[in-house]
């Protein structure tokens, strides 16, 4: 039964993957191996991370000896069925995480068998929701870029004017 903490891990986790997912759907076929600076990874890379290092982490999840962990899978080439195979592994996650306990949120893990730092499942699933939400940021800038939520120039709601309008100066 899903608790209050698992639920809101899901809801977070799951909602940047499936808008990771969603973004990387828009990209131009011709800009989804592209990059608009050499050190900046592309979007093909950025939803590979995000779904290998789901899969790993799942896995040391699923079973703490990680020298009984399949390697994980190349990727799809196509871009469709890369983000189909992202949706299929947030699934997954969903299901993983409103089924885990507290007793199964405090079991410890060691990644890839390294007992000199104790992690646990919890650990996993904060390490995956970093590591996702970072992967979400850096593929919305290059959507932005590519002008994929329109072409004017990007006016940020800040607070204070909104604050302004519906209570007046102060």
């Amino acid at each position: 039964m899903a608790t209050p903490e698992t639920e809101a891990i899901a809801r977070m986790l799951c909602g940047h993957l499936r808008q990771l997912a969603g973004n990387a759907r828009q990209i131009p076929l011709e800009k989804f191996d592209w990059t608009y600076a050499p050190p900046a990874p592309t979007p093909r890379t950025l939803v590979t991370h995000a779904w290998q290092w789901l899969v790993c982490d799942r896995q040391h999840i699923e079973n703490p000896d990680a020298s009984l962990h399949p390697r994980v899978p190349e990727p799809p080439a196509d871009q469709q069925a890369l983000c189909d195979t992202l949706d299929a592994e947030t699934a997954r996650w969903e299901q993983i995480i409103l089924a885990l306990t507290p007793e199964q949120l405090d079991e410890k893990r060691h990644q890839f068998n390294d007992t000199e730092w104790d992690w646990s499942v919890r650990g996993i699933l904060h390490h995956m929701y970093q590591n996702c939400v970072y992967k979400n940021g850096q593929l919305s800038t290059i959507y932005f870029a590519l002008g994929l939520d329109g072409d004017a120039p990007y006016d940020a709601p800040f607070p204070n004017p909104i604050y302004s309008e519906i209570f007046g100066e102060k």
